[in-house]
C-alpha cells in the first residue's frame, strides 16, 4: 500500500472513530435530554407490545395435584390473622409467625440450617432484630450445590389504627414454602434444598442480604434461587416468571412448566430501563435480588400488584383458593425441573 493510501486509510479510520464517539454521546444526551420522555415512551410501548405478544391466551387444562390445598389455605389464614398484626420485624406477631414456621419445619423433619438452630438472627440499618428461619432437606447427591427456596414472612405491621395483614404479600409465599417443604420431605430432591423464610424483605431485602453479609451462606455453594412472593390473588390468571432476561437458558424451562400450569405464565418485568422504558423491572423487587447481586441465577414467581397491595385490605379472605393452588403447584413444577436439569448438567 502506498504512503498516500496509508494516510487516507488512517484518516478514514479516525473519522469512523469520531462518528462512533459522536453516536455514543448522542445516545447519552437522548437519555438525559428533557425530551427523553419521547424515547422512554417508545421503549415502554414496545415492551408493552412484547409482553402482550408473549402472554399465553390460556393456561393448561390441568394442573398437577401434589400439595395439600387445605393446609395451604390454613397456613395462609393463620399467618395473615389479626393476631399476627402484620408480622413486622421485631414484633410479637413476627415472633409468633417465626415459631409457627419452625414448628412446621421440625414436624416435617427438616434439618436446622440457621446459625442458632432454625434461626438466623441478624440486624441491619433498617432492621434491629430480624430473624430468618432456615431448614434443609439433604439431596440424593450431596456433592451438588444447594438450591435455595425463599419466601419472606414479614410485612408492614401496624400503622396508626390499621393492621397491614400482608396476606398475599407474603403470607401466600410463606404458605407455599411450607407446602414445598412438605412435598420434598417425602420426595427427596437431587440437590440439597435450603428453605428460607426470610425477615425484613419490606425493609430493603434485609434478611436476604444478611444471608451473605453475615457469611452464613457462601455464594459459591449456591446453584440457584427460587423465590415466591404474592401467589394468591387472581389477576386475570396471570403469573409472572422473572429472571429469563438475565438467564435466557431458563426460558425453555418456563415454557415446559407452562404445559402443566393452569396459570398464564408471562416471562417479563426483568428488563432494564434502556430496554423496556418505564416498564417495572422486578429484578430487585423481592428477595431474589440479593441472590442476583451475588451472581446466583434465580427465578421469581409472583402476580402483578393489585389494588390491595401494601394496604390494610390485603386480607386472606380475598385469596382465590384455586388460583393459589395453581400458582403454588407451578412454582413447585419449576423447582422440580431446575433440580433435575442442573443435576443432569452436572452429570454430563
Amino acid at each position: 500500500m502506498s504512503a498516500t493510501n496509508t494516510e487516507k486509510h488512517k484518516q478514514q479510520s479516525w473519522l469512523r472513530r469520531y462518528w462512533l464517539v459522536g453516536l455514543i454521546v448522542l445516545l447519552v444526551l437522548l437519555a438525559w435530554w428533557p425530551g427523553r420522555s419521547i424515547v422512554i415512551s417508545v421503549l415502554t410501548d414496545r415492551e408493552a407490545a412484547r409482553i402482550e405478544a408473549i402472554t399465553p391466551a390460556t393456561g393448561a387444562a390441568e394442573t398437577p395435584h401434589r400439595i395439600d390445598a387445605e393446609q395451604l389455605m390454613a397456613d395462609l389464614h393463620w399467618l395473615a390473622d389479626a393476631e399476627r398484626a402484620g408480622r413486622a420485624p421485631g414484633t410479637d406477631g413476627s415472633r409468633q409467625a417465626r415459631e409457627y414456621i419452625i414448628e412446621r419445619f421440625a414436624a416435617l423433619g427438616l434439618a436446622p440450617a440457621g446459625s442458632d438452630g432454625y434461626m438466623h438472627p441478624f440486624s441491619s440499618e433498617r432492621v434491629e432484630s430480624g430473624v430468618n428461619v432456615l431448614g434443609s432437606i439433604i439431596g440424593q447427591d450431596p456433592s451438588l450445590r444447594t438450591i435455595v427456596v425463599t419466601a419472606h414472612y414479614d410485612h408492614l405491621g401496624v400503622r396508626g389504627d390499621d393492621i397491614y395483614y400482608g396476606s398475599d404479600d407474603n403470607a401466600s409465599g410463606t404458605a407455599a414454602l411450607l407446602a414445598y417443604a412438605e412435598y420434598f420431605s417425602v420426595n427427596q430432591p437431587q440437590h440439597t434444598l435450603l428453605f428460607a423464610a426470610l425477615d425484613g424483605e419490606e425493609q430493603g431485602l434485609a434478611g436476604a442480604y444478611a444471608l451473605f453479609n453475615t457469611g452464613h451462606l457462601n455464594p459459591n455453594d449456591i446453584a440457584f434461587n427460587v423465590n415466591v412472593d404474592m401467589l394468591s390473588r387472581d389477576t386475570d390468571q396471570l403469573l409472572y416468571a422473572v429472571g429469563t432476561y438475565h438467564h435466557p437458558w431458563l426460558a425453555p424451562l418456563v415454557r415446559r412448566v407452562q404445559q402443566e400450569s393452569g396459570a398464564r405464565i408471562v416471562m417479563a418485568h426483568d428488563r432494564p430501563k434502556w430496554r423496556a422504558g418505564n416498564t417495572m423491572d422486578w429484578t430487585m423487587s423481592s428477595d431474589h435480588g440479593a441472590f442476583h447481586v451475588e451472581g446466583i441465577p434465580f427465578m421469581y414467581f409472583g402476580v402483578a400488584d393489585h389494588p390491595d397491595y401494601h394496604s390494610p385490605r390485603d386480607t386472606s379472605d380475598k385469596a382465590d383458593e384455586e388460583f393459589f393452588r395453581i400458582t403454588t403447584e407451578t412454582a413447585l413444577s419449576f423447582t422440580k425441573l431446575i433440580d433435575q436439569v442442573l443435576s443432569e448438567k452436572r452429570a454430563r
